[in-house]
């Protein structure tokens, strides 16, 4: 009897110390850092990142756990420093970690993870080959020896089709958050547009579509939706220098101009003199300009619009990158420029310039 109550209060603690269906476990080492927290944190859309779950290590060991309802591309982040390790971690699974500041990290565990690690891997072998083809065809093309540059691009061209046909057929044989992933991480570095984030997102299969990034690819485009020509200028209202409350549809004008700038983005003051004197010549036309700084600095701001001469109406929220606007009018750099008509509709987007000019110009006049 005593034997068969030992064996059940073993049996129940082994059961209890065992990962949940929905756990995620990471275990391992950090190089080079003693004590110290880390958090496994996994984005829930294009603006959010939650936790889901950290620990406190010491003498750089550490057993982390936390709850995923499906499978998540997250990071593993050291409090206090910058970057992170990502993974794909997937629910019921338990991860090996070695991380470190040079290229030896790694972090072993589920089918996913192991599967894009060694895709990777492969695919930075033959980018490696790539290079160093391109590299010698370079140095022969400026050697002027074109029948050996000429093999050698041939040599280069069958590599570069190997990397493409390798990647899709990784990706073909993925639909499920890897190639989600993917296509986000690639929108990302190309800036794409609507069209383009649309092209992209019809290429993934149901299983993709439904993963944690197919979900923020879709969030994206309707995002990009809100500043697609055609499309109604999200309403705002932000403060000008004197504290008074500007709302931007109550701004009368033919041709509204909305001016994403800063105090300290060069290019944007370069270009304000050619604004400036469009400004001059079409505000009696019924050209209206509304300045929003993404500055976080009162004062620079206030001396800026006094030194470059902008007569229009300014405004800002002084919260710099963090200001709401960001995300509704997609703005991933400054100086960015929205054109609208009187009803508050955009109607072009980017124009600088004498291509700014004649745009307005053919409306105003």
């Amino acid at each position: 009897m005593k034997k068969t109550t030992l064996l059940t209060l073993m049996l129940l603690c082994v059961l209890t110390s065992m990962a949940q269906a929905g756990d995620i476990a990471i275990k391992g080492k950090i190089e080079g850092i003693k004590k110290g927290r880390l958090y496994l944190l996994a984005r829930s859309g294009e603006e959010q990142t939650d936790t889901l779950g950290y620990c406190d290590f010491k003498r750089g060991k550490f057993t982390l756990t936390a709850v995923a309802e499906e499978p998540v591309v997250a990071q593993l982040v050291v409090d206090g420093f910058a970057g992170g390790f990502t993974l794909f971690a997937e629910p019921g699974v338990t991860y090996e970690a070695y991380l470190s500041e040079g290229d030896n990290y790694y972090i072993r565990g589920g089918q996913l993870n192991d599967s894009y690690t060694a895709h990777m891997k492969e695919s930075a072998a033959m980018r490696k080959a790539i290079d160093g083809m391109q590299s010698r065809y370079d140095s022969l093309r400026t050697a002027r020896k074109f029948r050996s540059a000429s093999q050698v691009n041939d040599s280069l061209q069958r590599q570069q089709n190997a990397l493409r046909e390798l990647t899709n057929t990784f990706l073909g044989s993925n639909d499920n958050i890897i190639a989600a992933y993917t296509i986000y991480s690639n929108l990302l570095m190309r800036e794409a547009s609507l069209r383009d984030t649309r092209s992209m997102y019809a290429t993934l299969g149901e299983g993709a579509k439904g993963s944690q990034y197919g979900r923020i690819i879709k969030e994206r485009i309707k995002r990009l939706e809100k500043t697609e020509g055609g499309a109604q200028a999200p309403d705002f209202t932000l403060t000008d220098p004197q504290g008074n409350a500007v709302t931007m549809s109550s701004v009368k004008g033919k041709i509204k101009i909305i001016d994403f700038w800063a105090s300290w983005c060069g290019p944007c003051r370069l270009n304000n003199p050619a604004l400036r004197k469009l400004y001059d010549e079409l505000h009696p036309l019924g050209l209206e300009i509304i300045g929003v700084s993404l500055d976080t600095n009162k004062a620079a701001w206030e001396k800026a619009i006094e030194k470059d001469g902008l007569t229009w109406i300014n405004v800002s929220s002084l919260k710099g990158w963090k200001c709401d606007l960001i995300s509704l009018y997609n703005i991933t750099g400054v100086p960015a420029l929205f054109v609208l008509n009187e009803n508050n509709q955009i109607i072009a987007t980017g124009l600088r310039g004498e291509q700014l000019r004649e745009f307005l110009e053919e409306r105003l006049k």
